[in-house]
This record gives structure tokens, C-alpha cells and sequence, in this order.
């Protein structure tokens, strides 16, 4: 019984599609068993891909209204069920492995014994299905989850930025805004891998960043403290990632390549810029360039190498994010709009859409 609740579970994570979907092994069910009880894997394998209220599913399934209202709300306060009040009703939708529940494990920074527990199964599991053996295996999604978006003051005032590539349009567009633990890097010190860059800068917008101030994942700031946090970020060499969405967004990621998930999948890609990339690209001056050298430490890609006195750059391996550019002290590299850069699809729904469709193409 216990091993068909898991089963179902699992099927159901992976149906809501995410990074990273169909990895059905062992480490994935000691995880769920972990994060899930059995009756909680129950209710979480019963509930529809749309949103839902408790009194919808109990009569779906059959079950007392009170009963399903208090696990869902036990669920929601354990980052597993995503919560949201629509004109004083609450809808309940199950939370996507990654990104979703992996998130908001770590996100509000606690240190103790089942964090630390959830930290190693969860790296036993990412580990598991990085193995040439899974990957070989894995179904193929074509079509990249995440994207980048350039730090907006290094492109130049004659180029046109698009809407979906201005993060601060995203900040002064938000009605709600809320600051977490960054849970890469977290969750890299719970299991023995620091690192020295700023934690406290992941963002949610809208309902997303509502659900994490309610259960106490993050906290609310304000439109001025979002903007420092992305300068903040951007001083300390981290990367805008977030989800491959146009119309809004519901995180921004400020990322590290030793520790963020997406950064290194996109690093160990062939053409990483293919992966996950801006709509923007670096330029070299070579006439301006002095060879100091100070920009290839900034370059999560390794897109940036010397050759001789003079900078180069490997437009394949270069994702567009900017941030090597506030290093170079004569101006010799500057963004351009990248040839052909794809639109970002509108809405959560459509990228999913897009990413099943990529997903049976391959398999």
C-alpha cells in the first residue's frame, strides 16, 4: 500500500513537468517518502493539475471537507502544496519537484536536523540523476526551462529592450514582492559545500511571493529593496536566472555557478548558450581592450578567454548575462541584441505546454 501511494506520487510530480522530470529511481522515492507522509502522498497523487479547493477535492474524492482542508494547509505550510486565496477562496495546486518543493525546503535559511536530512537526500538524488547512466536514459526536453536576463544597466541606451528583458519593469509591475534564502547556496552548506556569495537574494513576485511571506519562507520588501537587492547581486557576480516566462515572472534566481542548478547545467551543456541564454550577447573592442584580465573571473561560462594581449569571446558558451562587464575598466565590452532571440513564451502554462510537446517529440 505504502509503495503504490509513492508510485502514484511520483507520477504525479512528474506529470507537472518542471527542470527536471521522469527520474523515477530509488533516491527519488526515499526523498518523497521523507518530504511525503503516506497519507499525505495519497491526497498529493489525487489532486488535479488545476487548482483546487478543499471542498472540491473532498468531494472528489470522497473524503471529510475538514479532513482534506487540514492536510492540504499541513502540506502547504511544508512546502509541498502551493496555496492562494482568490477572492476569499482558497485553491490548492501540488508543487512542482524542482522548482517548487526543492525551493522551499531550504528557502528560509533554517539550520537543524531535518534540513540537514533533506539537504542529503536531495543532493543523493540530484546526483543520481546526473550519472551518465540517467542521463542517457532521461527523456529529453528540447526546449530550455529557465533563461537569463541581463543586468539591464550594462545594455546600451541606444539598443531597445524588450519588456520581458527588463527586470526592473518586472519590480515596478509586481503588487507583491518577497526576498528568500538563496536555497542552492543553502542547501550547498548543509551539506558541507559553502559558499562566500550573498544568500539572502531569491525573489518571488505576485502570488508566489504572497505564499512565501504566509507560510514564512521569505519576507516581504519593498520595490526599493528589490532593486537593491539585484545591485547587491550584481556586484557580487550573480546571474538574473529564472523561469522561461514573458508576461511575468514568479522568481528571479540570483545565481552562483559553483552552487545554482540551473548555471550548471547550463555550463556543462555543449552550447550552453543554447540552453539558457538572454536576448543579448558580449562584444569585445579589441582597440579598447587592454588585456588585464580582470573579466574572465566574472564569466560563469567560461565564455571569455585570452588570446595573446586581447580578450576573446566564445559567442557558443556566451548566455548574454552582463556581469563580466562592470569589470573591465576601459568600456571594451558592451552587450548587443543577439541574433534571432527567441521569445520567451507568455505564461507558465504555455512553456509547460511547450516543454510536454518538446518532451514527446524526443522520447
Amino acid at each position: 500500500m505504502t509503495e503504490s501511494v509513492y508510485e502514484k506520487l511520483a507520477d504525479a510530480v512528474n506529470a507537472r513537468g518542471g527542470a527536471i522530470r521522469g527520474m523515477k529511481c530509488k533516491e527519488f522515492f526515499t526523498l518523497l517518502e521523507e518530504l511525503f507522509t503516506p497519507d499525505e502522498a495519497a491526497l498529493g497523487a489525487k489532486m488535479p493539475m488545476s487548482p483546487v479547493t478543499a471542498e472540491d477535492l473532498a468531494k472528489e474524492i470522497g473524503s471529510d471537507p475538514k479532513d482534506v482542508k487540514c492536510s492540504l494547509e499541513t502540506m502547504a505550510d511544508k512546502g509541498l502544496v502551493f496555496s492562494r486565496d482568490r477572492n476569499g477562496v482558497r485553491f490548492y495546486t501540488l508543487l512542482i519537484l524542482v522548482p517548487g518543493i526543492f525551493e522551499m525546503q531550504f528557502m528560509s535559511g533554517e539550520v537543524n536536523d531535518r534540513t540537514k536530512k533533506l539537504a542529503r537526500l536531495f543532493d543523493d538524488y540530484f546526483e543520481a540523476v546526473t550519472q551518465p547512466s540517467a542521463a542517457a536514459t532521461a527523456p529529453l526536453v528540447a526546449f530550455p526551462f529557465a533563461r537569463v536576463i541581463s543586468v539591464e544597466q550594462e545594455i546600451p541606451s541606444s539598443v531597445e529592450i524588450h519588456p520581458y528583458d527588463k527586470v526592473s519593469e518586472y519590480i515596478a509591475n509586481a503588487d507583491d514582492i518577497a526576498v528568500g534564502t538563496c536555497y542552492c547556496r543553502h542547501h550547498g552548506e548543509l551539506v558541507g559545500r559553502p559558499c562566500d556569495r550573498p544568500k539572502d537574494v531569491c525573489m518571488a513576485f505576485g502570488p508566489q511571493a504572497r505564499y512565501i511571506a504566509e507560510r514564512g519562507f521569505g519576507r516581504r520588501i519593498t520595490k526599493e529593496e528589490a532593486i537593491e537587492v539585484l545591485d547587491l547581486s550584481e556586484k557580487a557576480g550573480l546571474v538574473h536566472c529564472s523561469s522561461n516566462t514573458g508576461k511575468y515572472l514568479d522568481f528571479i534566481c540570483n545565481c552562483c555557478g559553483c552552487h545554482c542548478g540551473i548555471l550548471r547545467s547550463i555550463k556543462n551543456a555543449a552550447a550552453p548558450s543554447m540552453a539558457a541564454n538572454s536576448s543579448f550577447i558580449v562584444t569585445v573592442n579589441e582597440e579598447e581592450c587592454i588585456g588585464c584580465g580582470d573579466c574572465l573571473d566574472r564569466c560563469w561560462m567560461d565564455a571569455l578567454t585570452m588570446e595573446g594581449d586581447i580578450v576573446t569571446r566564445d559567442a557558443v558558451r556566451c548566455i548574454g548575462c552582463g556581469i563580466c562587464i562592470s569589470a573591465c575598466p576601459t568600456g571594451a565590452l558592451t552587450l548587443e541584441p543577439r541574433e534571432n532571440a527567441p521569445v520567451p513564451p507568455s505564461t507558465w502554462r504555455d512553456l509547460n505546454a511547450i516543454m510536454m510537446t518538446s518532451l514527446q517529440q524526443n522520447q
